[in-house]
């Protein structure tokens, strides 16, 4: 296992790890994403998976609300291959409904109660490294 971490700011409401060819992120508990939250994580997508478009696991953690250009931002700028969206509460389920049919990312997205089942999805064919 490989895990290549790049210094973050005291400001993340995340972090973001490149773990095995995955882009690992993970949202701090309760964490409301604002436009630039989301353009931090896309910087640091950017940086941490330069050259490579790797699938990403996203943990939402309790995530309480996205702002519209947050998830415009997810849709328009990450350099992803596929994303899975991790969380087991309703709202987690609601929010990864509500972004893949509303905002219609470029990359296949999909909603997961545990990583567990995330991983193979994300690992498997036709959006892995």
């Amino acid at each position: 296992m490989t895990i290549d971490e790049t210094p973050r700011t005291a400001a993340e409401t995340f972090t973001a790890t490149m773990c095995d060819g995955v882009l690992w992120v993970e949202w701090h508990a309760g964490t409301s994403v604002d436009d630039a939250d989301a353009a931090a994580l896309v910087a640091r997508a950017d940086a941490i998976s330069e050259n490579v478009c790797p699938p990403m696991l996203v943990e939402l953690n309790g995530m309480v609300t996205l702002s519209r250009n947050a998830l415009l931002r997810f849709a328009r700028d990450l350099n992803i291959a596929a994303m899975a969206i991790v969380g087991p509460t309703a709202v987690d389920s609601t929010l990864a409904a509500f972004f893949a049919e509303v905002h219609d990312p470029p990359y296949p997205t999909r909603y997961f109660r545990h990583r567990t089942h995330a991983l193979p999805w994300l690992t498997g064919c036709p959006h892995a490294p």
